[in-house]
């Protein structure tokens, strides 16, 4: 499938920057030249209107130019339009949506945009966090998190409506922001939303995970929201987006790198302003569509370790966690439940409030596969559940705890950064694979399970994971969204990160050994490694066979031999596996 490269326009910049015609000619010719080939013209943002002759002009400018126009509208809160949302819950300027005022008003902006272009996307901030009277006394007697989606769903489907009653063809598209683990308590409905609208985008905005700025957020989650979001809306998702804040070129790149192997028709770039015009933060891009586009053709139908995130379901103390399994090298597959095709699963807390969860894990064991269970996942389960992946209740106690070394298969290891588990474990019938060791300030060395397996006689194997990474309490008041925390699980010894990969996929017969931040994604024809970490990397790998003489790479330093890469810093590498006929 083709891949459309668009570039979104604020409502802001068409008023200033592309406000005249000869300005919106400069533009399309300085986008062309860098593989753009459609824009967003929004407008509405933040109390900002463009009237419908602005957008008229600016759509047939850059019709006359060659490019497609869709039309935008980013739904927060400004001066003199509609009812901003009371309460402190985020500091963003969401709308109150309980108020006819706020509907009816975004409403007519919907229906102005679909007049004049008849595909409009809404961006990420159709959420709400509002707590006023009028919205307290509609959720009667729902949670907070319920009411929102329930009044959101229920929005969005007079807005569809009202598009289609204005044009037959109308198509109107919500785009889902990057924090997947957040949607849920302020409206998003990753269950509801793709029933209701007529199409769906996804974020993919990592940025710097080094910062708080925009969240501590790793790489990795751009492919988990595409794959996720994939099985949530099937083929109505149909583009990708990232934005350049927080970024310098080669963060930007990499955004580019991992969302285009989602492989989405349609990639959203924002947004046109002064760092793209002056700046060079989309050079490496613009040189590299070639490449990128490449990455997108063969990423196929991904396989590997099934990771399980239902829609609309809390992650208790395993928040975000999926993004880190990807930056540890296990290649994730993400699914929104437990089947019993699926050799290797991992359930975290997520999937523990699904009715059906003690049965989809049962079913599984009992069918020979693998089900790898977080601490917080097997603290949640129900005591005949833990009794078969080998543990009591009072043999789970939760506590964080700072370890110092771990042991496998007679080798110790130390800890040369912070790392911790989970809690306490004392199984009655597992073994232990890897063990974490703490000092305690009277006992000496105190040895915790860290890894744990049982195997029935069916040939399943219940094992268990001793870790996880924060829950909603860690968000501070300045980043209520995105990962609020540097965690430390990447700071494992490189061993430990072998033997945790080893033991995910060996259903799946194969094995790879790489340290943390090199991240790997496996499709059925191609397998892709991106080194995110700034040092060279190493991996060697089992069960894998591939054709040496089709290494793709944007490094020359990046060599390939029959079960090994050597990968530059920051960079990536494809190669075609030998697939049996």
């Amino acid at each position: 499938m083709p891949q459309t490269w668009t570039m979104y326009v604020t409502a802001q910049t068409l008023h200033k920057e592309l406000a005249t015609s000869d300005a919106r000619r400069s533009a399309a010719t300085w986008l062309r030249q860098r593989g753009f080939g459609a824009v967003v013209l929004e407008n509405y943002r933040g109390g900002c209107v463009v009237s419908e002759d602005a957008l008229k002009r600016a759509r047939d400018d850059f019709h006359a130019e060659g490019f497609a126009t869709l039309g935008g509208l980013m739904p927060v809160h400004g001066e003199g339009f509609g009812v901003r949302a009371e309460g402190n819950e985020l500091r963003l300027p969401t709308f109150c949506y309980s108020r006819e005022e706020t509907r009816a008003a975004l409403e007519g902006l919907i229906v102005q945009a679909v007049r004049i272009f008849g595909t409009v996307v809404i961006d990420d901030v159709f959420m709400t966090a509002c707590r006023c009277e009028c919205c307290d006394a509609a959720r009667k007697d729902r949670p907070w998190d319920v009411f929102r989606r329930d009044l959101l769903v229920e929005t969005a489907r007079h807005w569809v409506a009202a598009a289609h009653r204005e044009r037959s063809d109308a198509r109107l598209i919500v785009k889902f922001p990057q924090y997947y683990d957040r949607y849920h308590l302020f409206g998003y409905d990753a269950e509801r939303f793709p029933s209701v609208f007529d199409a769906v985008w996804q974020g993919t905005e990592t940025r710097d995970p080094s910062t708080l700025a925009y969240g501590y957020v790793e790489p990795y989650e751009a492919y988990v929201n595409i794959k996720w979001m994939q099985q949530c809306a099937g083929e109505k998702l149909e583009g990708a987006w990232f934005d350049y804040l927080d970024c310098d070129e080669q963060l930007f790149f990499e955004q580019a790198v991992t969302t285009s192997l989602g492989a989405l028709p349609r990639i959203t770039v924002f947004s046109y302003s002064e760092p793209f015009v002056t700046g060079s933060i989309l050079g490496r891009i613009a040189a590299s569509h070639a490449v990128l586009k490449k990455l997108h053709q063969l990423a196929e139908e991904p396989s590997g370790v099934h990771v399980v995130k239902p829609p609309n379901r809390d992650g208790g103390e395993d928040l975000f966690l999926f993004d880190y399994l990807g930056m540890l090298g296990i290649p994730c597959v993400p699914a929104t439940h437990l089947e019993t095709t699926m050799r290797s699963a991992i359930i975290t807390a997520h999937a523990v409030s699904l009715p059906n969860f003690s049965e989809m894990v049962r079913n599984a064991l009992l069918a020979g596969r693998q089900v790898i269970a977080t601490f917080d996942a097997l603290r949640r389960m129900d005591v005949s559940l833990q009794g078969m992946f080998g543990y009591e209740p009072k043999g789970i106690m939760p506590g964080t705890t700072r370890v110092e070394r771990f042991e496998t298969a007679g080798s110790s290891y130390l800890v040369a950064a912070p790392c911790y588990v989970s809690g306490d474990l004392a199984p009655t019938d597992a073994s232990v694979l890897i063990w974490a060791g703490t000092t305690g300030c009277e006992a000496g060395m105190i040895r915790i399970p860290f890894v744990t397996a049982r195997t029935l006689s069916t040939g399943g194997r219940a094992v268990v994971w001793n870790l996880g990474t924060f829950g909603h309490d860690k968000f501070p008041i300045v980043e209520r969204l995105n990962v609020p925390m540097s965690v430390p699980l990447l700071n494992m010894p490189k061993e430990i990160c072998d033997a945790l990969r080893a033991v995910a996929t060996a259903p799946l017969g194969f094995a790879i050994k790489a340290p943390a931040r090199v991240a790997t994604y496996l499709f059925r024809r191609h397998a892709v490694f991106v080194n995110y970490s700034p040092v060279p990397a190493e991996i060697e790998v089992k069960g894998i066979p591939w054709k040496c003489e089709t290494l793709l790479a944007d490094s020359s330093n990046t060599g390939c031999t029959a079960d090994r890469l050597l990968m530059a810093p920051r960079s990536f590498a494809c190669v075609e596996r030998v697939v049996p006929h």
